[in-house]
């Protein structure tokens, strides 16, 4: 019976080694259009779905160990607002733990936010920069139809350390006769532990830049019921520590109440 020639071990190791170093190739030449492509997917992503322009020196998403890093992000309102800049961050990292990313509690060692400035504008039609950013991402709803409601689970989180750091917080309303601008130069910079509340994230800020801030939050979280319970708690908690009273943004966030 005719035999069919077999290969020598020698061989057939050098053609492993091949193979193994033609996959290896081929995965340094993915990792590498993944870092260059992914901030040019993602800035295009963003523009088209919110009419928000984005400038990023560096994006990277690591899938496998649940990390991701930004720097340089800018992000500026669409034609047409009265004023050019949104948000300028200087960094965002995180470490989390990728099993919570399935679960209803995210949890992450370590989060950074370094803001060098944000730009809260309100336009003529009294439309928030940043609910118009996060509506745009969400989506809007069909004619006729309602926009889907924040329901489910309360998506709980913890961060077990949080650096914030916050230079510059603007608010440009262009919603009444005159344009009111009022700049807040906050040079904060905190190192928080157990973050487990978005009282606590906004706990550094205080007087009339917290009552800006909270106010924001409340337009984003205006569907989540709990969350606008715990903006007004902590509104109210600050007021009596500050003595300031900050009645009216407390009913203003009661209005937003679903």
């Amino acid at each position: 019976m005719p035999t069919s020639p077999s290969i020598p071990v020698s061989r057939r190791g050098g053609l492993l080694f091949k193979l193994l170093l033609a996959l290896g190739g081929l995965f340094i030449l993915a990792a590498i259009a993944w870092v260059v492509l992914l901030p040019s997917i993602a800035a295009s992503t963003i523009r088209s779905k919110t009419g928000f322009a984005v400038k990023v020196d560096k994006l990277s998403v690591n899938p496998f160990t649940a990390s991701v890093q930004i720097s340089g992000l800018v992000l500026n309102n669409p034609e047409g607002w009265p004023e050019t800049g949104f948000v300028d961050l200087r960094r965002f990292t995180a470490d989390a733990e990728l099993l919570s990313l399935l679960s209803n509690r995210f949890v992450a060692d370590e989060v950074v936010v370094d803001v060098a400035q944000l730009t809260l504008v309100k336009n003529k039609a009294g439309v928030l920069n940043a609910e118009a950013f996060k509506d745009g991402l969400a989506g809007k709803a069909e004619p006729g139809q309602e926009a889907p409601k924040g329901g489910g689970k309360k998506q709980e989180f913890l961060i077990r350390h949080l650096v914030l750091k916050f230079d510059r917080l603007v608010f440009a309303d262009y919603s009444g006769r005159r344009p009111v601008v009022k700049n807040y130069d906050l040079n904060l910079s905190r190192d928080l532990t157990n973050v487990d509340s978005v009282t606590k994230i906004i706990s550094p800020f205080t007087g009339a830049a917290l009552g800006v801030v909270t106010n924001a939050l409340g337009g984003l979280f205006k569907d989540s019921p709990d969350v606008l319970k715990e903006l007004t708690g902590g509104l109210q908690e600050a007021g009596k520590k500050t003595g300031e009273t900050l009645k009216s943004l407390i009913q203003s966030l009661e209005k937003k109440k679903p």
